[in-house]
């Protein structure tokens, strides 16, 4: 990696998840048409990684400043589905391909990506491995990365507002601290797609409004609060961007005993639009990146400036009842040819300021739903089939997971 690639604005958006204190580590998981060759897919990983710098790296902590330099270490592919510690057991790689059955998992430190920088990796490395299983011609052209988009001109365009005193009496964020019980929900995409029609409004506001409908009956409050993430990257002008380049919204909707979907997506679809827009996403990424952009401008060591991190996130932060990520395909580029040798996909993410974390991926017509929940209650599998189920949603599976 070159000399001017090495330094924390190159990976500023991935800082946050460096100054929070719980390590964000994601996991993709594909199951494949038939057992995988561990030899086979260390050739892939190895082929792939050749033609993809941005990967190839490791995380430098100095004194007062963190960024990317160079990993020389062997990237190895590992046996079982356990995820490792990233990057103290993966030879210092910010990421891990890991298999056991027909089972490939890539496990990422969403430091370094967002699922969007993800997917054309993961893609290569399985299309690579399908060339050597399976005879196919995929292609291994390089993958590269955008160059850093301009903080400061960007912090100068959409300054953050002053904090008030209402600022500092907001409820403080819930975070992380145990593990949480896992969920999924698999559901027709034509069904999704059909009530979202009929409604006039996007799948993603269909899919919100019923999971707001099935929180109802489960949290037991009227008042269900939502966040959900945009892509900024063709807004921001760094289209190809590997490193994390997304903003965040929420809403909340009130609902009653009799309230069905009809009655809330329309609103809820409006002002998603609204958010949508590209003037929007970018005042939106502007504000939420403001406080990493102080505190990582401060003459201070690391460990200080991730203490001064996290209370003003918790102090600033907004509390929801759930995140909600819609993947859709989660291959890059998509080719039918690939979907044919991949049976099923899981994402799982850790929830950050939610209840519960529900990631949404859609391959081969199914829609699959990871739910990673925090919260305290039992029963959210059956809450949502209900809900789905009453609105016309073919429910396939509602699986509790951890019990």
């Amino acid at each position: 990696m070159e000399q001017a690639q090495r330094s924390a604005e190159y990976i500023f958006q991935g800082t946050m998840y460096f100054f929070r204190r719980e390590k964000i580590l994601c996991r993709y998981q594909f199951a494949l048409k038939d057992a995988v060759d561990p030899a086979l897919l260390q050739r892939a990983l190895d082929a792939a990684l050749s033609a993809a710098p941005y990967y190839r790296v490791q995380l430098v902590q100095e004194k007062r400043e963190a960024f990317l330099e160079p990993n020389p270490n062997p990237c190895l592919v590992y046996a079982g589905s356990a995820q490792r510690s990233i990057p103290e057991e993966t030879n210092g790689y910010l990421f891990s391909v890991s298999c056991e059955g027909d089972t490939v998992y890539f496990d990422w430190y969403h430091f370094l990506m967002d699922g969007r920088g993800v997917s054309p990796f993961l893609t290569r490395i399985l299309e690579l491995y399908c060339n050597l299983r399976y005879g196919t011609a995929f292609a291994n052209t390089p993958i590269v990365s955008s160059p850093a988009y301009d903080i400061e001109a960007m912090m100068a365009k959409y300054p953050a507002p002053e904090a008030s005193e209402s600022t500092l009496q907001r409820d403080v964020v819930q975070t992380w601290e145990c593990k949480m019980r896992r969920t999924r929900v698999r559901l027709t995409k034509q069904s999704l797609v059909d009530k979202a029609v009929a409604n006039g409004v996007k799948p993603f506001t269909a899919l919100a409004g019923l999971l707001c409908l099935a929180l109802r009956g489960y949290l037991g409050k009227d008042d269900i609060q939502y966040s959900y993430s945009a892509d900024t990257r063709k807004a921001a002008g760094v289209p190809d961007a590997l490193y994390n380049c997304v903003c965040s919204f929420q809403h909340s909707v009130k609902l009653g005993e009799g309230t069905c979907l009809a009655d809330i997506v329309p609103e809820m679809d409006a002002a998603v639009r609204r958010t949508l827009q590209p003037e929007a996403m970018l005042r939106q990424m502007a504000q939420q990146m403001s406080w990493v952009y102080k505190v990582d401008q401060q003459k201070a060591p690391l460990r200080i400036k991730q203490r001064v991190f996290q209370m003003g996130e918790y102090i600033s932060g907004v509390p929801a009842d759930f995140w909600l990520s819609y993947l859709g395909n989660p291959l890059l580029p998509a080719t039918p040819e690939i979907q044919t040798y991949t049976k099923d996909f899981n994402v799982w993410v850790p929830p950050d300021g939610g209840s519960m974390g529900v990631e949404a991926s859609s391959l081969n017509g199914v829609i699959t739903l990871c739910i990673e929940n925090k919260a305290e209650m039992s029963g959210l599998a059956a809450s949502l089939r209900t809900a789905f189920a009453k609105e016309g949603i073919a429910v396939l599976e509602a699986v509790e997971l951890d019990t």
